[in-house]
């Protein structure tokens, strides 16, 4: 058996900039698109804890004949998914020449934004609104095959966003394609939505990633279809993108993303203290919507 993880601590400060009255705004919790956002005067929410303020711990295990058994968790610290040990961010993995059988509670699946490649402090949910309107907490079961061709493989997955119910109010269903080898990476994924979220936001999309690793740089390239329901992004398609670039024990990236007029930025350097131990510092901003804004951060990242 084996533990491993990652201890990170954080201070963020987020600007919001002046915004006049937007079409729509995003329900955080469900993603769907509620009403008509009023102008607001620019403000100053101070400095806080991070949200990515977290404790994370994966255990594996050799269950033996080709078995193996990953169980991992998280406790946050800070931000929007703090308070104590739950179901959040947790999830039981077998795995062996069957592929892998998953079962989760996880931020849905995001696709495009595997083409972020600078390994960023600020939360997701920073550039949610742009690069990925329609992520939630759920409840995931998902399959990963085994490679059908070398680097090659296949997923299946169902998310439910109602989380623990019988019955969930709102589904996705996720077909994916990955291929990986070398300094390649390719993804594909295929979403479809049911129940309140599909009238309201989105039936379905389509998400791709690239990244290559030229040694002096990682670059990243990612797209998704136009949200296809009444939002303030329907017709609108997503283009992401990223770079990292290792200078020794700094490594300086950017990554950005539009959807529309509205724009996310992610520039910062990160430094390694040690092989373990990673100093950060970020700044991000969103242009466009009740989102705008810039946010200042900065953090140290541990592993074990």
């Amino acid at each position: 058996m084996t533990l491993s993880g990652t201890f990170s601590a954080g201070y963020q400060s987020f600007e919001s900039a002046a915004v006049t009255a937007v079409p729509f705004a995003t329900d955080v919790t469900t993603g769907v698109m509620t009403g008509k956002v009023a102008a607001a005067a620019k403000t100053n929410k101070g400095l806080n804890t991070a949200s990515d303020s977290a404790i994370k711990a994966t255990i594996v295990e050799d269950l033996g004949g080709g078995l193996k058994l990953t169980v991992a968790g998280q406790f946050s610290l800070g931000g929007t998914r703090a308070g104590p040990v739950n179901k959040d961010d947790t999830s039981l993995t077998l795995a062996g020449g069957f592929g892998s059988l998953a079962i989760a509670n996880t931020r849905t699946s995001d696709t495009a934004g595997n083409a972020l490649v600078f390994a960023s402090s600020l939360p997701l949910g920073f550039y949610n609104a742009i690069v990925n309107p329609v992520r939630a907490n759920a409840d995931v079961l998902s399959y990963t095959s085994p490679e059908v061709m070398p680097g090659l493989k296949f997923g299946i997955a169902r998310a439910e966003w109602t989380q623990g119910d019988t019955t969930s109010a709102i589904t996705q269903n996720i077909l994916s394609a990955t291929y990986a080898a070398g300094p390649l990476m390719l993804a594909v994924a295929q979403k479809s939505f049911s129940g309140a979220i599909a009238t309201t936001t989105e039936k379905s999309n389509t998400e791709l990633a690239a990244t290559y690793d030229f040694g002096v740089a990682k670059v990243g390239l990612g797209h998704s279809s136009a949200i296809d329901t009444t939002t303030a992004y329907t017709g609108k398609k997503l283009t992401s993108y990223g770079i990292s670039v290792p200078v020794g024990a700094l490594t300086f990236g950017f990554n950005g993303a539009k959807r529309g007029d509205n724009n996310y930025y992610d520039a910062g350097i990160n430094y390694s203290l040690s092989k373990r131990t990673t100093a950060r510092a970020h700044f991000g901003k969103i242009e466009g919507g009740s989102n705008a804004g810039n946010q200042y951060r900065v953090g140290l990242v541990h592993t074990f």
